[in-house]
């Protein structure tokens, strides 16, 4: 009984949204850890997990069982591919293994309507620790994916700088988005995702079906006139939830774009201070061949290296 109200505990951490039907889920779930308080369920079930709530507005936030099952093989497919991004060191992924997919295995804890609660506790056996050498200790590759994954999409539908943001990403990011909003088989409906980090740490995100419309569009460009620069300069902020630095050159000019999750750290540590950098410059050209402005992706930072190095995209796999 104990371990199924644990996961009572953690979809009502992680369960999103204002409409009726969640606030009724919530309520339930709600009823259920407060009447069996004592077994102190609440303070035990604060683990890693990740919820993701899916409605159409067309038909009263009702969803096909048959469009949660294809989303939820979308949301995993985009977590192992950010994981072996990282646990590869790679800036883009294209081919994933079945290994890749056990090594970030989302296992489902528990559902309500329209919504999946995804446990990301660390499950890869003893035996494998050695694969498992980059992660932090004590934090799975399916969070370190999903963590990633929650933190690229908008917080809401007037979150235009995230959108904006996530042009300046890894080749691998985009391609993790693509993941969840290519060919849906229902292009109706609202997304909604909710990370709760082993730290304590909450991340949501909400992305419209207007919104994955538009983020369809910009997905499909090209990035041309490649380079990398390095330069002396100071961090001048750091915008973590949106994944946007700031960096002022010696000239005195602000350079901002985006930096990955591998790098917040050693970029919180060095704000406001002079550091050297590396960065990687482009400009992005869509179909219709409008050109955007130069845009930047922090690549390194006092010598620590972003474990989504560009040059790794010319790697086999992509």
């Amino acid at each position: 009984m104990e371990s199924s109200l644990l996961v009572t505990v953690r979809a009502l951490r992680t369960t999103e949204g204002g409409d009726p039907l969640s606030r009724l889920a919530r309520a339930g779930l709600q009823a259920s850890a407060e009447k069996f308080s004592g077994l102190g369920l609440l303070e035990s079930a604060a683990g890693p997990g990740l919820n993701f709530r899916l409605a159409n507005p067309d038909s009263g936030g009702l969803i096909a069982a048959s469009e949660v099952g294809d989303f939820l093989q979308r949301v995993q497919k985009a977590v192992a591919r950010l994981a072996k991004a990282r646990r590869a060191r790679l800036a883009d992924v294209v081919k994933l293994l079945p290994l890749d997919f056990e090594v970030a295995r989302l296992d489902v804890a528990a559902s309500t309507a329209g919504s999946i609660i995804v446990d990301l506790q660390p499950h890869v056996p003893a035996a494998d620790e050695d694969r498992d050498r980059l992660a932090p200790a004590g934090v799975s590759w399916a969070e370190i994916g999903a963590v990633e994954l929650v933190r690229a999409l908008p917080e809401g539908p007037e979150d235009e700088e995230s959108l904006d943001s996530l042009f300046s990403a890894s080749p691998v990011v985009r391609r993790a988005v693509s993941d969840l909003i290519f060919k849906l088989p229902n292009p109706h409906l609202d997304i909604s995702l909710a990370v709760q980090r082993g730290t304590g740490e909450r991340i949501v995100s909400s992305l419209s079906a207007i919104q994955a419309e538009s983020l369809r569009d910009r997905l499909q460009i090209i990035r041309e006139e490649r380079e990398i620069i390095r330069m002396q300069g100071r961090l001048d902020g750091l915008r973590t939830r949106r994944q946007i630095f700031y960096f002022e050159t010696p000239a005195g000019a602000e350079i901002h774009g985006f930096v990955d999750e591998s790098l917040v750290g050693v970029v919180k540590e060095h704000l406001d201070q002079e550091v050297e950098v590396a960065l990687e410059s482009f400009v992005l050209r869509n179909a219709a061949g409008k050109r955007s402005q130069r845009r930047y992706r922090l690549i390194e930072v006092a010598g620590q290296l972003s474990q989504l190095p560009p040059d790794s995209e010319l790697d086999e796999d992509a």
